[in-house]
C-alpha cells in the first residue's frame, strides 16, 4: 500500500511539471514569435505580417521579371541574359494595358490575400499587337508532281448467289485502293481545308488530291499494333518481261528463327467427296488421311467433317475440340462414309456453304480442306457457282485448300477457286500420296500468326508503277516459320518501300521494309509463270461477272507461253 501511494504522488508531480513547462513554452513563443513581434520602420511601427508580405512580393517579382531583378539586385546582372528593348514604331503600336494576374495559390490565410493584393497592384506587363500578314498559299510550296487530279475509279462489282443471303463481295473488277497502282489513292478533303486559301479559290489545274502514290496508313497507336520489321528478313528475285516492258519480281518474307507470336485458334472443316466417280480405294485413302490429320491438331483447335454427294452429312452441328473423345466420334463417322449412288449428282458449292461462319462465329481462322476429283465442275454453271457466287458469299472468311490427283479433270478450276479464297491446290501423283500431302499441309498451316493481310508497295519515284499479287481479298494468312511470297510487276528497277499489315490474335502486325534490286537474284521461267497465273485470276473474275469470252482469250494468251491450262473453257 505504501509503494502504491508513492507511485501515485510521483505521477501527479510529473504531470504538473509537464503542464507548467508547456504553458511557459507557449507564452514564450507567443511573445517572441516572428508573426507577432513588432518591427520599426522609418515611418513608425509596421506589422511584421505586412513586412513579410512585402519581402515575399519583392522576391517573387525579382524571380519572375528580369527587369525588376536587375534593378533590385545589381550583383546578379552578370548572370542574367540581356533582353532586347521594345521600341515603338508606327507599324507596331505599343499598348500598355494592365492585366489580371490570377492568384498563385488559393488559401484562406491573411498572408495569401495580402500577397494577391500587392501582386496585382504593382505588376503591369506590356502588350503589343502585330500587323496583319498575308495568308499562306500551301500549294505554292508543294512539289508540282505531288498534286495531280484524281481519276474516277471503276465501278465495284458485287455479286451474290440467288439462293444465298444478300452479302455481296467486291471482286477484282475494281482496283484495290490499298495497293500501289496507276490509279492514285485519294485522301479525305479535311487534309486540305479552305482555311488555307483565304485569298481566293484553288486553281483548277491544282486540285487538292496530293501524295497520290502514298497510301493512307493508320498509325500504330490507332491500330493498337506493333512493328515486327526486325523479325523478318526479305529476299527478292526479279526477271525481265518477255516483251521488254518492265520486270516481274517475287518478294519473300522469311520469319527469323527466334520469332515467337501467339497462335491464332483454327477451325478445320474436312470436305470429303463421296460421289461414285471417286472410287472405293481412293475414298478409303482419304478417310485414313483425315483420321491421321486429326491427331496432329492442337487441343485449342476445333474440327468438323462433311461428306457429300447429292446429299450432305455433317459430323457435328458445331465444331468439336481436338480431344480424344472427339477423335473417337470422328473415327465412327468416317467408318460410316460410303460411295454414293451411280446416278447421284454432286454439288461442291453446297457443302462449302456450311464452312462459312456467321457474324458471331468469326473468331479465329477458318480453314476448309476439300477432297474431290473435280468431276462436278464439268458444267459451266457449276464452275460459275463455285468460283464466283460462293467466293462472293465467302468474302475471304474461309481459306480453301483442295487436294486432288494429278490425273483429275478440272484441276485448273479448283486451283483458281482455291487461290481466290486465300488457299491453294495440292495434287498427288498417286492415291496413297494423298495422306502425305494432307499431313504436310496440316503441319504447314498449324501455327497461323496473322490473318486479313494487306500489302502495299510505295516506289521512291512517283513515275514508277508497281502491281502486287495476290490482291488483298485473296492474300493467304501468315504462318509461323513459313516464308510468305508476294509477286509483282514493276516498270523499272526502282527502290520501293514495302508495307504489310495483318491481324494478330489480340493486336495488329506491321512490317515495313526498304526494298532494293541492287543485290537481287535473277529469276527463271517459273517466276514468270506464277505472275502470269495471278494475272489470269483477275481475268477469270471479270469473265465470271460478265461472261465476256474476250477475258478468257486474254488469259489463255498469258498462260500458253508457260504451258498452263486455262481454268474455264
Amino acid at each position: 500500500m505504501y509503494h502504491s501511494l508513492s507511485k501515485r504522488k510521483i505521477l501527479a508531480v510529473c504531470i504538473a511539471a509537464s503542464l507548467i513547462s508547456h504553458i511557459i513554452s507557449l507564452v514564450f513563443l507567443q511573445k517572441h514569435s516572428f508573426w507577432s513581434s513588432p518591427s520599426k520602420t522609418a515611418q513608425g511601427e509596421m506589422p511584421s505580417l505586412s513586412l513579410m508580405v512585402k519581402v515575399e512580393s519583392d522576391k517573387i517579382l525579382r524571380e519572375s521579371f528580369q527587369e525588376n531583378s536587375l534593378e533590385t539586385d545589381p550583383g546578379s546582372a552578370a548572370e542574367q541574359k540581356p533582353h532586347p528593348e521594345i521600341t515603338s514604331s508606327p507599324s507596331l503600336p505599343l499598348v500598355i494595358q494592365p492585366i489580371h494576374i490570377p492568384p498563385l495559390f488559393i488559401s484562406s490565410s491573411v498572408a495569401s490575400i495580402a500577397l494577391k493584393h500587392e501582386f496585382e497592384k504593382e505588376i503591369q506587363i506590356p502588350s503589343f499587337t502585330l500587323p496583319p500578314i498575308e495568308s499562306l498559299n500551301l500549294f505554292e510550296h508543294l512539289p508540282k508532281d505531288l498534286i495531280i487530279p484524281a481519276p474516277s475509279l471503276a465501278k465495284t462489282l458485287q455479286s451474290s448467289p440467288s439462293f444465298l443471303p444478300k452479302a455481296p463481295m467486291a471482286l477484282a473488277a475494281a482496283p484495290d485502293s490499298r495497293r500501289a497502282s496507276p490509279l492514285p489513292i485519294t485522301y479525305p478533303t479535311p487534309l486540305l481545308t479552305p482555311s488555307l486559301h483565304e485569298s481566293g479559290a484553288v486553281p483548277q489545274s491544282l486540285k487538292p488530291q496530293i501524295l497520290s502514290h502514298l497510301p493512307d496508313f493508320p498509325t500504330l497507336e490507332e491500330l493498337g499494333g506493333s512493328s515486327y520489321s526486325d523479325f523478318f528478313d526479305t529476299e527478292i528475285v526479279f526477271s525481265p518481261m518477255d516483251n521488254g516492258k518492265g520486270y516481274v519480281f517475287a518478294l519473300t518474307l522469311v520469319p527469323q528463327p527466334g520469332l515467337t507470336l501467339p497462335k491464332i485458334r483454327q477451325h478445320y472443316t474436312f470436305l470429303i467427296d463421296r460421289s461414285n466417280s471417286i472410287q472405293k480405294e481412293r475414298l478409303t485413302a482419304v478417310k485414313n488421311a483425315v483420321l491421321l490429320a486429326l491427331e496432329e491438331l492442337d487441343l485449342e483447335d476445333s474440327f468438323n467433317i462433311v461428306a457429300f454427294d447429292s446429299k450432305v452429312e455433317k459430323l457435328s452441328p458445331a465444331p468439336l475440340p481436338a480431344t480424344s473423345t472427339s477423335l473417337q466420334t470422328a473415327r465412327n463417322f468416317l467408318n460410316q462414309i460410303h460411295l454414293g449412288s451411280f446416278f447421284s449428282t454432286t454439288n461442291i458449292c453446297k457443302p462449302l456453304l456450311l464452312t462459312v461462319p456467321g457474324a458471331s462465329q468469326d473468331e479465329g481462322l477458318h480453314t476448309a480442306i476439300l477432297f474431290s476429283d473435280g468431276e462436278p465442275l464439268s458444267k459451266k454453271a457449276a464452275q460459275r457457282e463455285l468460283a464466283l457466287e460462293w467466293t462472293a458469299y465467302n468474302q475471304g472468311r474461309v481459306s480453301l485448300f483442295a487436294i486432288s490427283l494429278g490425273t483429275d479433270p478440272h484441276l485448273a478450276t479448283l486451283e483458281a477457286t482455291a487461290a481466290l479464297n486465300r488457299g491453294k491446290l495440292l495434287y498427288s501423283p498417286t492415291k496413297r500420296g494423298i495422306k502425305r500431302k494432307l499431313l504436310k499441309l496440316v503441319k504447314t498451316i498449324a501455327h497461323p500468326i496473322a490473318k486479313n493481310l494487306t500489302a502495299t508497295a510505295i516506289p521512291r519515284s512517283s513515275q514508277t508503277n508497281i502491281f502486287l499479287y495476290p490482291k488483298t481479298q485473296e492474300m493467304p494468312s501468315l504462318y509461323l516459320n513459313q516464308p510468305y511470297v508476294i509477286l509483282g510487276t514493276i516498270d523499272k528497277l526502282d527502290n520501293f518501300i514495302f508495307f504489310i499489315q495483318g491481324k494478330l490474335k489480340n493486336k495488329w502486325l506491321n512490317i515495313r521494309k526498304n526494298i532494293s534490286f541492287i543485290n537481287a537474284k535473277r529469276g527463271d521461267a517459273s517466276l514468270k509463270a506464277e505472275v502470269a497465273l495471278q494475272q489470269a485470276y483477275t481475268l477469270y473474275e471479270k469473265y465470271l461477272s460478265d461472261l465476256d469470252p474476250a477475258h478468257l482469250a486474254e488469259a489463255k494468251a498469258l498462260l500458253e507461253p508457260h504451258h498452263l491450262q486455262s481454268a474455264f473453257q
